[in-house]
């Protein structure tokens, strides 16, 4: 689930915010289309081998061991060649304030009226997003799945891991109302409503000219209320 805590900068240097990632694409597709070709011929003159071994082969040390190589280059070079670059939360500050963020607090407690009807339901995949005061006096902005609603509480479990890992993460909590920032429902087909602060990211790197990955456009398309 990528809707949990942003971390990431992005690292420049000599290439322009717009093309390094779409460069990094294209390297990583050529590096795992090579590593999925040698890895293929490997495996399949091994395999020719154990019914008309040449002499060569032999000579050679006969074990199984011998597709190690071919299989670790066929397991990257697989992933790589699929390679969508980085999502949201990669290129995305924890500690990121912002206009659109703003924004986005203000859209989720206008529509959270329509969240408390499908809690009522007892929809599954219901989450808020809430400031966590952890031990070391940090506070992060987390999700958390939704239990039920009860004189003006959400009762929750934590959804993501705290960045500090003095905080327990085990066991449920309450939730005023009045601390939640976001919500959001996950539908079994991937698609999410709400997530107005995931939402927020996109405009935010958007307004500053940013291209997104092959892979942000797909986070993007699971957002329904992303216009």
């Amino acid at each position: 689930m990528y809707v949990g805590c942003v971390a990431g900068h992005f690292a420049i240097s000599g290439v322009s915010r717009v093309h390094r990632p779409v460069l990094n694409i294209v390297a990583k597709k050529v590096l795992g289309a090579i590593a999925l070709l040698i890895g293929l011929v490997l495996a399949g003159w091994f395999i020719y081998n154990q019914f008309w071994p040449t002499p060569e082969f032999n000579r050679s040390f006969r074990s199984v061991f011998q597709l190690i190589f071919p299989i670790i280059c066929i397991f990257f070079g697989w992933r790589w060649l699929w390679y969508d670059g980085i999502g949201i939360e990669e290129i995305t500050p924890p500690d990121l304030k912002c206009a659109e963020l703003e924004q986005s607090v203000a859209a989720a407690h206008e529509t959270m009226p329509y969240f408390l009807e499908q809690v009522d339901k007892n929809i599954d995949g219901a989450f808020i997003k809430f400031p966590l005061k952890t031990p070391q006096e940090l506070t992060e902005h987390i999700w958390a799945y939704v239990h039920s609603f009860r004189d003006g509480r959400f009762n929750v479990s934590l959804a993501n891991a705290p960045f500090d890992d003095q905080q327990p993460t085990d066991g449920r909590r309450d939730v005023p109302i009045a601390d939640v920032e976001d919500w959001q429902i996950m539908y079994p087909d991937g698609q999410i409503k709400g997530a107005y602060s995931v939402i927020a990211l996109f405009r935010y790197h958007e307004n500053r000219g940013k291209k997104l990955s092959p892979k942000m456009k797909k986070q993007k398309a699971q957002l329904i209320d992303a216009i």
